[in-house]
């Protein structure tokens, strides 16, 4: 009976108030049952990994977009860890045992890793081959001596 003697306008605005104190109300609920997390650490020290695993075990998991773009990313961690080791042969002075890998490994430093999407044949072979050189392989043993990713083997 309270809202018989307001024009069209207020109640309207009533209306609309009424809206907002309920989703004031839910967003309050919601926000009771949400936790916060600040994760800190240095650079790969396992922060998105931990995230990444909590999804996984605690959430949804992930969608068939987000897989897709872990694909992608796969592919550019590949191509960063071959470009680190192949610009560590030459800083260490270890040659390829194959001359093939010359040209495999100048293929390899050519490539925009920023810019890779896919994994062609000719990359994934010249990858291939140059991992099976002994020389990569000692250049990986001493991996100490520049900066690799943990994630490159």
């Amino acid at each position: 009976m309270a809202g018989c003697c307001l024009s069209a306008e207020d109640k309207e605005c009533q209306r609309i108030n009424q809206e907002i104190d309920r989703q004031l109300r839910r967003d309050k609920r919601d926000a009771r049952r949400e936790l916060k997390l600040l994760l800190l650490g240095t650079g790969e020290s396992g922060k998105s990994t931990f995230i990444k695993q909590m999804r996984i075990i605690h959430g949804s998991g992930y969608t068939d977009e987000d897989k897709k773009g872990f694909i992608k990313l796969v592919y550019q961690n590949i191509f960063t860890a071959m470009q680190s080791l192949v610009w560590a042969m030459d800083n260490l002075r270890i040659q390829y045992k194959d001359e093939q890998n010359k040209e495999n490994a100048d293929l390899i430093k050519d490539i925009e890793v920023d810019k890779v999407n896919t994994l062609e044949k000719n990359q994934s072979e010249a990858i291939k081959s140059l991992w099976k050189d002994p020389g990569i392989q000692e250049c990986y043993d001493r991996r100490r001596e520049y900066q690799l990713s943990d994630s490159a083997k």
